[in-house]
């Protein structure tokens, strides 16, 4: 039976789970997945609407993502097109706080590499400073 990991992507660095659950299939883990989100939101809805859990079956192949805005319930008062657009900017926020958090990290190496100084040359096992 295949191994299922994940990764929680709040805008920052991801928090991966390195030993993951044995499941019979992907319906399984995509059930067990919604679980785990509805877990963390709950009572933190729109604290943690913006962030996304992914699925990867045997820690290799990601299989599914799920956008926590999508399983939010207080959003569900919603009319059908203002949610869609509610969960494409939480999807956008994210995004954007993950790649700021990126380009300030890419930033503060290559100014402390300028200056002679030791810089971080790798952050989660990818490189720091891209293209160099």
């Amino acid at each position: 039976m295949p191994n299922y990991t994940f990764e929680l992507r709040d805008g920052s660095d991801p928090i991966e789970d390195e030993l993951g659950v044995i499941l019979t299939d992907r319906v399984d883990a995509y059930q067990y997945a919604r679980g785990v989100v509805r877990e963390l939101m709950s009572g933190r809805e729109a604290q943690t609407r913006t962030w996304r859990l992914d699925v990867y079956e045997n820690s290799a192949e990601r299989v599914f993502e799920i956008p926590f805005a999508s399983l939010d319930q207080t959003l569900d008062d919603l009319r059908p097109e203002l949610r869609v657009i509610v969960e494409g900017l939480c999807e956008c926020d994210r995004t954007l706080r993950e790649a700021t958090q990126s380009a300030l990290r890419e930033s503060r190496a290559r100014l402390a590499r300028s200056r002679g100084k030791p810089y971080l040359i790798t952050n989660l096992g990818k490189r720091t400073i891209n293209g160099s």
